[in-house]
């Protein structure tokens, strides 16, 4: 048992219609036992939270499951239509309870809303910049032209090999250019980092932008590496992968040295059988493990004041909750893996 303010998880992937299985109920029930403040949920469910409506018929059916024990907010998703972004960065602005942020994905991942063309990333920015948007801006960073090899199901560390930590590294650099050519004036918010080799780029930027960054590190990246594909095989796909023994431990000691802004979980269940198959989607479960996480960023010697902004203080501000700080006793329940079918820490 440990004790911690209620944690804010700002990257969580609760899943629609694709899925039999109720992963909204789950979710936010495990998020309720553990004592969360608020789960904002990333906009790749089906169907897409894309425009206002959707959101909040989304909103309304994940009130079965609050009864108001826990906030649940939205990020609103861009498209290739660029009508939908302009509309998506003003609603953002003026729905701001409703919707927290918005969310680009650089690279196709799950749920196929990425935006690849360079081109079509710069009119995203101008977009941004012609309507003001000064609320946060989540984006996934993997540039797909920079990925190697290809993936072989049957060797799942050719994931981590293919889309390689310079695929990130890449798509951050155009990315922050593209904001700063644009006067962009929100929050430049980088999602799971995965390499140190980002951060060593963003801290040569401190003090020479003129919008803030804020850097998610996820528990997978700090915890889990590519030697843990001999256990999970598949089951620990993920996007971005796992990255070798050396970068993960390297990533810890950023994390441990104040380098990262806030933890985000990137939970992102799947049925177990297609985790298993041929064609395994990308992302895990990663609610359940916030006690072990925590417990274990205590035995790092990571001081409270450190741990509370990770977990609270940066996402309330950041996302504009407005919530109160209380602390809590918190303490791990390995049972609550057994709606996955596995547990992909079950050894950290």
């Amino acid at each position: 048992m440990v004790i911690t303010l209620r944690p804010i998880d700002p990257h969580v992937h609760l899943r629609g219609e694709e899925y039999p299985i109720n992963y909204l109920a789950s979710g936010i029930e495990q998020a309720v036992q553990m004592s969360f403040a608020a789960i904002l949920e990333q906009p790749n469910p089906r169907p897409n939270l894309i425009d206002v409506d959707t959101i909040r018929r989304r909103r309304l059916a994940a009130q079965e499951y609050t009864q108001e024990r826990i906030v649940h907010g939205c990020h609103i998703g861009l498209t290739t239509n660029l009508a939908q972004v302009e509309s998506a960065f003003k609603a953002a602005a003026a729905h701001w309870q409703e919707i927290r942020a918005v969310k680009a994905f650089w690279v196709h991942s799950t749920g196929n809303m990425g935006l690849l063309d360079p081109d079509y990333q710069k009119a995203v920015w101008r977009k941004a910049r012609e309507v003001s948007f000064k609320g946060p801006f989540i984006q996934h960073c993997e540039d797909e032209r920079q990925f190697t090899g290809t993936f072989d199901y049957k060797r799942p560390i050719t994931h981590s090999q293919r889309q390689n930590e310079h695929a990130e590294t890449i798509q951050v650099e155009e990315q922050i250019r593209n904001a700063q050519d644009v006067g962009f004036e929100g929050i430049f918010y980088i999602a799971h980092v995965s390499s140190p080799d980002t951060i060593d780029y963003l801290e040569t930027l401190k003090g020479k932008l003129p919008f803030k960054i804020i850097r998610e590190v996820t528990w997978h990246h700090l915890f889990r590496n590519t030697r843990h594909y001999k256990q999970q095989g598949n089951r620990l796909k993920m996007n971005p992968p796992v990255r070798d023994p050396p970068v993960q431990a390297k990533h810890l000691e950023y994390m441990l040295q104040g380098k990262f802004d806030i933890i985000g979980s990137d939970h992102a269940p799947h049925p177990l059988n297609l985790k298993d198959g041929q064609e395994p989607p990308s992302g895990i479960p990663a609610l359940p493990f916030y006690p072990k996480g925590i417990e274990k960023l205590i035995m790092l010697g990571m001081p409270m004041g450190m741990r509370d902004s990770l977990l609270f203080h940066t996402a309330n501000s950041v996302f504009d909750l407005r919530l109160q700080p209380k602390r809590i006793s918190i303490e791990y329940d390995p049972s609550m893996w057994n709606i996955y079918g596995y547990n992909p820490f079950e050894d950290a």
